[in-house]
């Protein structure tokens, strides 16, 4: 190539260069096709000198000076030339190692937020893996037993938003992927990465909202779970009292309305179980309930311990102010474990307590197993005597009268009641069959 040929693609070279500059100086847009201008004049002029063997001195002084304005250009032309844009090019044109004018991005001065890119990074990253685990918390807690179409729905979203942020982190494409959207909403380069980051911060305050709802959530399914119960559906108000527990350890309403189920399922080890979980809450009706199975699974005999769960239980529910059927269950109890115990003094005194309550409510048949406070009570008036005395026998009339044959002691009871009135010439009449 001769010397007027590298004068001709020098002069391409300076003209694109002076056409940038000017359109900087006016504050003037620089379009993409001027920047390729300036870089293929740079790649002729490379060609051109290769192909001289004695370069002039004055032209290879206006190249370097033309190289330094290049430089100098550096951080206009990375503006029109986005960092995934230089690989695209570079892919295309395939240019030398020494071809660094096709490199312009890494030699542009780093901004000054750029200096803290490593501790926004650290942070991004340690805020996504505590993301990713309490994300794996919350959906173990929601498909342990069975989240159920809403559940799934609460969890799903937050879960793919997730993902996809660890992708962004984690991947090649997701990294490229990530700045292009940042680009799109126009966040300048050197704020790449606090953006990631308020990113990352924005969905760790989203799954903490999330976390912070699982209690209300618990609250949801027990309530789904007492209807449930109310309708006679056990299978489907165990599995709502379940997933209540799974949300929240700490819904000990739960567990004591899943330690009813399982003692009407005569279940009594897991009962027992969630009872002891919601006496920790001062539920006086799980003292009753735990008390009451250690009475009627007698074969431990531990009527001591139903005893104590017995008598601080009647403390809470005074002091709580707790429904008289609470208070009757736990007087009736009381003197039954006292009856077990052979202490029949203090047996009448709380049998006859939790028969005060029945006699001075306005409807009391809504409380459950209201004959058994007679029957026992009728039990231990005879002790004794060869004969059952008339105070004995009134609480056995009235044990037959209020007697349940589908619960089992009031059934084996009421057939004692029968004998003890026929033989001292007295009908037993059944007028219930419905109360529990």
């Amino acid at each position: 190539m001769e010397i007027s040929q590298l004068d001709t693609v020098i002069e391409q070279y300076k003209e694109a260069i002076e056409v940038v500059k000017n359109l900087k100086d006016s504050k003037s847009t620089i379009k993409f096709e001027q920047v390729i201008e300036i870089l293929n004049s740079r790649n002729y002029v490379q060609i051109a000198l290769s192909e001289i063997k004695h370069i002039p001195t004055y032209q290879l002084q206006l190249v370097i000076d033309l190289d330094d304005e290049l430089r100098e250009l550096a951080i206009e032309i990375t503006k029109v030339i986005k960092t995934e844009r230089w690989a695209k090019l570079r892919s295309s044109v395939n240019p030398s190692n020494d071809a660094w004018w096709w490199n312009l991005e890494t030699i542009v001065p780093p901004h000054k937020w750029d200096r803290y890119d490593w501790l926004w990074k650290g942070l991004t990253v340690a805020f996504w893996t505590g993301n990713l685990s309490l994300l794996l918390n919350i959906a173990t807690r929601f498909f342990s037993v069975g989240a159920g179409f809403w559940g799934a729905s609460a969890v799903i979203f937050p879960s793919i938003l997730t993902l996809l942020q660890a992708s962004s982190e984690l991947t090649k494409t997701g990294k490229a992927g990530f700045d292009q959207l940042l680009t799109k909403l126009k966040i300048p380069l050197h704020f790449h990465e606090e953006a990631k980051l308020a990113s990352t911060l924005m969905m760790s305050t989203s799954l903490y909202v999330l976390w912070s709802f699982l209690p209300l959530f618990s609250q949801i399914y027990k309530a789904n779970g007492l209807i449930d119960y109310s309708l006679g559906k056990l299978g489907a108000a165990e599995q709502n009292y379940l997933q209540a527990i799974s949300l929240n350890q700490e819904n000990l309403d739960a567990h004591f309305s899943l330690g009813n189920i399982y003692e009407d399922l005569q279940e009594l080890d897991k009962a027992k179980k969630h009872y002891l979980v919601a006496v920790r809450g001062n539920i006086p009706d799980a003292y009753n309930n735990l008390a009451h199975l250690y009475i009627k699974t007698d074969k431990n005999k531990q009527y001591s311990e139903a005893a104590a769960l017995l008598i601080e239980g009647v403390d809470l529910a005074q002091e709580q102010n707790s429904k008289p059927e609470v208070k009757y269950s736990l007087f009736k109890n009381l003197g039954w474990v006292r009856f077990k115990q052979g202490r029949n003094q203090e047996a009448q005194k709380s049998l006859k307590e939790a028969i005060n309550i029945t006699q001075n409510i306005d409807d009391p048949k809504y409380i459950r197993n209201r004959a058994s406070a007679h029957c026992i009570l009728g039990q231990i008036l005879e002790q004794g005597d060869k004969q059952p005395t008339t105070a004995a026998l009134e609480q056995w009339q009235k044990c037959c009268e209020l007697a349940d044959k589908t619960n089992p002691h009031e059934d084996t009871w009421l057939y004692q009641g029968r004998q003890k009135l026929k033989a001292a010439g007295k009908v037993c009449k059944n007028i219930t069959n419905s109360q529990k």
